[in-house]
């Protein structure tokens, strides 16, 4: 996990500190949780299509 959240960290090319550390940290689970929702709601869509083509 620490090496996901430091990629993530030099890929937003996001500040290193303790006063940033919460900020960053926040914005990491607000984005993982946002790509979770957004798969889930595309394997839904895509069950509903696919049974709607069967």
């Amino acid at each position: 996990m620490k090496r996901i959240y430091r990629a993530f960290k030099d890929w937003l090319y996001l500040p290193d500190g303790n006063e940033a550390e919460l900020y960053n940290l926040t914005l990491f689970v607000i984005l993982a949780l946002s790509a979770i929702v957004a798969m889930v709601s595309f394997t839904k869509t895509l069950g509903i299509i696919l049974a709607l083509i069967k």
